[in-house]
């Protein structure tokens, strides 16, 4: 069982990428909307589950939200 993803673990994200420099950013914005320049993909701190080191990735968008979480296995 996976640990969720906390206001914890949100406050203690960090910026992997802003805008075009995120590979996915043109699909970003014609699914969800928004500017290009606005969007970031963020990761959470590293932790374990199951015996291995996990982290949580999303990308965000200020205004529009929190999008397309997923655990990264490390």
């Amino acid at each position: 069982m996976s640990e969720p993803l906390t206001k914890a673990l949100i406050s203690a994200s960090r910026v992997i990428a802003k805008g075009r420099r995120i590979r996915d950013v043109d699909r970003l914005v014609a699914t969800y909307g928004g500017v290009a320049s606005k969007w970031v993909k963020k990761s959470s701190p590293p932790f374990e589950d199951q015996g291995e080191t996990c982290e949580y990735r999303w990308y965000e968008h200020q205004g529009l939200g929190r999008f397309e979480t997923k655990m990264k296995r490390l």
